[in-house]
C-alpha cells in the first residue's frame, strides 16, 4: 500500500486531500499543529500526529520512521488579503519553504523516488493581474507569502535539476469549500446571501467589489494533486478554473440566483474596476487530467445551506 505524508493535514486543503488519498486506498499519515484532527476520516488507513512544522528535528524524525512514498506539502501560513505577513514572518518562512526543503533533503538522502506534491500560489504573479495568465508570467514577490511561495518553487527546481528528485509544484489560484475560514470572501459573501434571505433588511459592509478573480472547488484541486503525483508529473502546473469573475457581477448573480439583490444588501464603496485577467489552462490540460469540475455557483449554494467554519 502506497504510504502518503500530508503536511497541514488540519486545513481545508490538508484535509480534503487526506479524504481523498483515504479513498483511493492509500495508507495516510497527516500532520497537523492541534492536538487532534479537526475533521473525521473513519478509517483505519488514516493516522493523525500532531506535529508542529517549525520543528524540524520532529519532522525529520518523522519522515524517517513513516518512510513515505510521497508527501504532499500543502501546509502554509496564510491569511486573507491584507493579512501582515510581517508580524509571523519566522513561522512563515518556516512553514512554507524550510520544510519543503527538509523533505527535499530526505529524498536526496533516503529516497530519490519520492514523489513530492507543494501547493504554491497565484500570488507569486503580484497582485495586479492582468491579460493572459499562464507558466510565463513574470513573478513578483509582493507579500512575504509570495516570497516564500517563490523560494519554494525555486528550491524545488533545484532539486530536480541537481538530485533528480521530482516535485509537483501547483500554482494555485483561489479554491473554496466548506472549511475556508470564515475571513476569506467567499465565506463572508456565502453568509451574506443566506443571513439576507433570513433577514430582508440584512446589510453588511464589505472593502470593496473592485477587483477579478477566479476561483474553484478545493476537491476538485486536491484531486488534480492526486492525479498529477500519479502520472510522475514534476515542474510547474497551474490550478484555476479558467473563469475570470468580476467581483461586483460575481455577488449580483449569486444573489440574484436565490431572488435577492445584492444592492439591497451589501455596501461596497467605490467603482473602479480592476484590470481583468485570463488564465490559460492548456499546459496544464496536457499535463494532467483534471476530471470534472464543480461550478463555483453550485459551490456557493451549497455553503449558503450549511453552516460555514
Amino acid at each position: 500500500m502506497t504510504r502518503s505524508l500530508v503536511l497541514g493535514v488540519g486545513g481545508q486543503d490538508g484535509s480534503i486531500l487526506a479524504e481523498e488519498l483515504v479513498a483511493s486506498g492509500r495508507q495516510v499519515l497527516g500532520l497537523g499543529r492541534g492536538e487532534t484532527f479537526p475533521y473525521r476520516i473513519a478509517s483505519p488507513d488514516f493516522v493523525y500526529r500532531q506535529l508542529n512544522l517549525v520543528d524540524s528535528a520532529e519532522l525529520d524524525l518523522c519522515l524517517r520512521e513513516f518512510q513515505p512514498d510521497e508527501v504532499f506539502h500543502v501546509a502554509a501560513v496564510h491569511g486573507s488579503a491584507g493579512f501582515p505577513y510581517e508580524e509571523v514572518w519566522g513561522n512563515a518562512l518556516d512553514v512554507n519553504t524550510k520544510t519543503l526543503h527538509r523533505v527535499l533533503e530526505y529524498a536526496r538522502l533516503q529516497n530519490l523516488q519520492l514523489r513530492v506534491f507543494y501547493a504554491s500560489s497565484a500570488k507569486i504573479f503580484g497582485p495586479a493581474l492582468r491579460g493572459r495568465v499562464d507558466l510565463s508570467t513574470p513573478r513578483e514577490g509582493s507579500c512575504l507569502y509570495s516570497i516564500t511561495k517563490m523560494a519554494s518553487g525555486q528550491l524545488a527546481s533545484y532539486y530536480e535539476q541537481a538530485h533528480g528528485i521530482r516535485t509537483t509544484v501547483a500554482i494555485l489560484f483561489n479554491h473554496e469549500s466548506e472549511r475556508r475560514p470564515s475571513s476569506f470572501f467567499i465565506p463572508k459573501i456565502c453568509k451574506a446571501v443566506s443571513s439576507s434571505l433570513s433577514n430582508p433588511l440584512h446589510r453588511v459592509a464589505l472593502q470593496t467589489l473592485s477587483f477579478h478573480c477566479d476561483w474553484s472547488s478545493a476537491r476538485d484541486f486536491m484531486r488534480m494533486a492526486l492525479r498529477a503525483v500519479d502520472v510522475g508529473f514534476a515542474g510547474e502546473v497551474i490550478f484555476a478554473s479558467g473563469v475570470t469573475w468580476q467581483g461586483r457581477d460575481f455577488v449580483q448573480q449569486l444573489f440574484a440566483r436565490h431572488g435577492l439583490d445584492y444592492a439591497r444588501h451589501i455596501d461596497a464603496p467605490g467603482l473602479v474596476d480592476s484590470p481583468s485577467f485570463g488564465v490559460d489552462l492548456q499546459e496544464t490540460l496536457r499535463q494532467i487530467d483534471v476530471g470534472s469540475r464543480e461550478d463555483i455557483f453550485d459551490l456557493c449554494d451549497r455553503l449558503i445551506t450549511v453552516p460555514l467554519h
